[in-house]
């Protein structure tokens, strides 16, 4: 195993320093034995399999660690007693700088150990789901075309073409299709079935996230922002929580944006058909879990009474707490088993992994699009339709940034970014089971505060989330680990009024995305916080975790609950996370308030659509994917009016 180690980190001073770490890092606990440190770093070489880059970055880490030991013990790390090495590992991560680096060469090894399947099975994960191994075939299925089989470049005619097959553009192409019109779908993922969802986290990640998940908003705070990359885009990776766009927000819209059409009695019908397509329903007790009955006792007891199961789109759900990597089961009706597969029966197409590259336009008449993918074999392969018509459905990260790349030219554009910045608070229930990988991730919600733009909803993570978003090491690590099962998970979001913007990144899978939360926000963010704290200790918890990047405050009673809240706070002091990108190609009555006009027509260009959650014009205060699928199906039955 030493030999093997040499090969792939060839920078070391010395081989065993990944051992060490390993060893220092999972001592065994009370259920969980020690680590096999050469298994773990085994399982990490295999990640580091064909990725030069992060074998590099793995080795210049683990010379940090060694030189920093040095510089503190006066030896390198690797030499250094366990105790010794322990003490230094805590010392580091409570530092601002080295915090972060140790977390980062942690994270790999980390991963590797709570991913093992002993030590799933050990504190009490959901078995490995077994996937069948073929699934029944339909007529539909012989109209999606893969850009690795292509043979030669191609080109084709249609009436409209939709780039991207997330909320917005499966739910345009399905009704511009059931139109009778020509439609073609390009998707720069991969068309994935549940025989591909097998709850191996790493495989999801790489299958269906864009840059790993690694998106991520910097300002003030940092705050991950993961998308989707596959046929069905984020709705493949969400929660499945399905709300209407509150009334408040409509109204708003309507004064502010001069959207006077977008009332809640015109809406009604897409709403309802939306709902219909993808069969929201009420989330089942049985499968929302202890953590509703914790939830809904604590919140009773402060005073609170808006309690309820959320609305979701997966009827059949039987609770293999997956959501965010792709439903085993196909319960969950994102938009790969619900609206592509309707508009392909209805004869629409599609190409997947095919990146759009270029708009074809005669000055500012769209003529088409331009698409380029990769056979099998690594050659580039060429896909071009021409079409009258184009809609741009890549996400508000995506959509700005091919819109500027191809000529549009709008001070609106890539600005005005929400987020919906979500925080979580846990808590140990020593004496309750929370059945935490057999359950909804998020299937309860509290909607006391929700006019105030503080909604309450589930939030529990798999074992793997659980352990990497700590940064705690050593035997404090191992027993946050083994009390999983013991542990409460709940969070809220915020409707942000801070805005930010997107620009293109270093990688076009990173764009440059920039957000500073404002006192308000900030505001409205401790009040979740204190909020969720209180209900947990009225519903009995022994502890409640307020997770921070380089923290985790314990609190245990209402005085120390008072005492943390009473210190001044900076946002990036918490924790945060978003998944609700929204309104960079904002709609608008005309082009000094929007990109795009009421009907999602881009200002200044003929037959150049948006239909994504770029187009909402602000924070919503609600999950969005049915806010986005209502409006696009909306502006393209209205294109389709325009067409027929």
């Amino acid at each position: 195993m030493t030999e093997d180690l040499t090969d792939i980190l060839p920078d070391l001073p010395r081989p065993d320093t990944a051992r060490a770490l390993v060893r220092a890092m999972l001592p065994a606990g009370e259920r969980l034995p020690a680590a096999d440190a050469e298994r773990i770093c085994a399982t990490v070489a295999g990640y580091l399999d064909g990725r030069p880059g992060f074998r590099r970055l793995l080795a210049s880490s683990l010379l940090w660690l060694e030189s920093r030991s040095l510089f503190s013990h006066g030896k390198r790390f690797s030499r250094l007693k366990p105790d010794q090495q322990k003490v230094l590992l805590k010392n580091l991560s409570g530092t601002l700088i080295s915090g972060h680096l140790l977390r980062a060469l942690a994270a790999p090894f980390k991963a590797a150990w709570l991913l093992d399947d002993d030590t799933q099975q050990r504190v009490g994960s959901r078995p490995p789901v077994q996937v069948p191994k073929q699934i029944e075939a339909f007529r539909w299925q012989a109209q999606v075309s893969p850009a690795r089989d292509m043979e030669e470049d191609m080109e084709l005619e249609a009436d409209v073409v939709v780039i991207g097959t997330g909320a917005g553009g499966a739910a345009a192409a399905y009704e511009l299709a059931s139109r009778g019109l020509a439609v073609v779908m390009i998707e720069e993922g991969e068309y994935y079935n549940r025989t591909h969802f097998s709850g191996n986290l790493p495989d999801a990640v790489s299958k269906l996230y864009r840059g790993l998940g690694a998106t991520t908003a910097l300002g003030n705070v940092t705050i991950p922002v993961p998308i989707g990359r596959s046929v069905g885009g984020t709705t493949t990776i969400n929660s499945g929580t399905c709300l209407r766009t509150p009334d408040a927000v409509l109204t708003r819209w309507q004064k502010e944006f001069g959207l006077t059409e977008l009332t809640t009695d015109n809406l009604d019908p897409f709403f309802a058909s939306v709902e219909e397509v993808i069969n929201v329903t009420p989330a089942e007790d049985k499968y929302v879990g202890e953590i509703g009955n914790v939830i809904a006792d604590g919140a009773r007891k402060i005073g609170l009474t808006k309690l309820h199961n959320l609305p979701r789109n997966a009827k059949g759900c039987d609770g293999q707490g997956l959501c965010q990597f792709g439903c085993p089961t196909d319960a969950k009706q994102s938009t790969n088993v619900s609206y592509v597969p309707r508009a392909l029966d209805r004869g629409a197409f599609l190409f997947t992994g095919f990146r759009a590259e270029k708009l074809l336009h005669r000055q500012q008449q769209l003529e088409g699009v331009e698409a380029t993918g990769k056979r099998d074999d690594g050659s580039i392969v060429r896909l071009t339709v021409r079409a009258p018509k184009v809609i741009v459905s890549m996400g508000s990260l995506l959509t700005p940034l091919f819109l500027k790349q191809n000529g549009v030219r709008n001070p609106h554009l890539g600005r005005h970014l929400t987020i919906h910045p979500a925080g979580v608070v846990n808590a140990i229930f020593p004496e309750r089971e929370f059945a935490n990988s057999q359950t909804i991730p998020q299937g309860f919600g509290v909607g006391d505060f929700a006019e105030q733009g503080l909604m309450f909803e589930g939030g529990t993570i798999p074992f793997a989330g659980h352990g990497l978003f700590s940064n705690l090491y050593g035997r404090d690590f191992v027993d946050f680990c083994e009390r999983y099962q013991n542990t409460a998970y709940f969070g809220f979001m915020i409707r942000d009024t801070s805005e930010g913007r997107v620009r293109r990144g270093p990688h076009r899978d990173v764009p440059w995305i920039s957000y500073q939360m404002n006192d308000q926000d900030f505001g409205l963010f401790l009040k979740g916080v204190e909020t969720l704290a209180r209900i947990y200790l009225a519903a009995g918890a022994h502890e409640v975790l307020i997770p921070g990047l380089n923290r985790l405050i314990t609190v245990r009673n209402e005085q120390e609950l008072v005492s943390f809240m009473a210190r001044k706070h900076k946002p990036k002091d918490f924790l945060m996370s978003a998944y609700h990108p929204l309104g960079t190609a904002r709609i608008a009555a005309d082009a000094s308030g929007g990109v795009c006009g009421p009907d999602h027509q881009v200002f200044g260009w003929n037959g150049l659509y948006v239909m994504d959650g770029s187009n909402v014009p602000t924070s919503l205060g609600a999950n969005p994917q049915v806010t986005i699928m209502a409006l696009a199906a909306r502006a393209a039955s209205k294109l389709a009016d325009s067409l027929s």
